[in-house]
């Protein structure tokens, strides 16, 4: 018979302590690394950009007229087309801000998309007199200045797949770069100022194309900044298949995959009466679009 000591029974109290404090230090650990992974390889589904670099805080009188503003831009995308710019309070403590939603979009989504846009404004600028946020499906916009009718062209934000290089060099000097300068033209002249379609690429492969304007610059102001925003491929996406350009004024993007709120190759201006079925569809299909995708962002340029 085997006999246990109490020291002996002491030693292995010990080791087992020992033991249950490395797995314990090493679980933690994974759930720390892999957390942090997590987060650096999970995608934003939104951009921002707070403007007024002033270390003074926003006066008490401009921190309420930009609620105001932001209520009135939601109330109004509720019933409107799309778009819609107004202002609040007056002299210096006066507000100017804007919203455009995308061209393929229904009301409804538009509106909860100003909605969501007008908080988290609230919370990344929340002392900042200017800011703007790019959102999947529109962009509010807000400053100190009136900006109505002017054209914007920084800051501008490059993003892509990292994960999809082109499989051939140089794709976008080809037919891309051809077909997008295309739709350019078309989504320029448009009442929405906005533009999709499908493209084919050597005849194999199918790109999908968007292209859209804030409605209070001209046509051809329209023209020159899409233009720039496809100039700007060359210094940050002309070997990537999927790409995405915004500025304040205009917005550029190519995907692999078809992305219009629809469904379809073209999608057509927005439908009041879209079923509520086919929203929620669109809305998951897109946030595990977004999950898939590794995108990676470059500095403001």
């Amino acid at each position: 018979m085997l006999h246990i000591t109490g020291g002996d029974c002491s030693k292995r109290r010990m080791i087992h302590q020992w033991l249950f404090i490395i797995k314990l230090v090493y679980l933690v650990g994974c759930f720390v690394s892999g957390q942090n992974s997590s987060n650096s390889q999970q995608p934003l589904d939104y951009r921002y950009a707070c403007l007024d670099q002033s270390s003074a805080p926003i006066s008490t009188s401009y921190q309420t007229n930009l609620n105001n503003l932001f209520s009135s831009l939601s109330s109004h995308s509720a019933t409107s087309n799309g778009f819609g710019n107004t202002t609040s309070g007056v002299d210096q403590d006066t507000v100017y801000g804007l919203y455009l939603c995308r061209g393929d979009v229904n009301t409804t989504l538009c509106n909860t998309c100003v909605q969501n846009s007008s908080i988290l404004l609230m919370n990344h600028c929340l002392n900042n007199a200017s800011a703007i946020l790019w959102y999947p499906f529109c962009v509010v916009r807000y400053s100190n200045q009136n900006f109505f009718g002017n054209l914007t062209l920084r800051p501008r934000i490059p993003m892509f797949d990292a994960t999809q290089n082109s499989t051939s060099a140089g794709e976008f000097d080809g037919d891309a770069q051809v077909l997008m300068s295309g739709l350019i033209q078309i989504g320029s002249e448009a009442p929405l100022k906005f533009g999709t379609h499908m493209f084919n690429i050597n005849g194999t492969q199918r790109r999908y194309g968007w292209v859209q304007c804030s409605r209070d610059i001209t046509s051809e102001e329209c023209r020159t900044c899409l233009s720039n925003m496809l100039e700007d491929v060359e210094n940050c996406c002309q070997e990537k298949k999927v790409w995405r350009i915004f500025s304040p004024s205009c917005m550029v993007m190519y995907e692999t995959q078809p992305f219009f709120v629809n469904g379809t190759d073209s999608a057509p201006p927005p439908q009041q009466g879209m079923m509520s079925s086919v929203f929620f569809t669109f809305i998951l299909r897109h946030s595990f679009a977004m999950v898939y995708y590794k995108i990676s962002e470059s500095s403001f340029l």
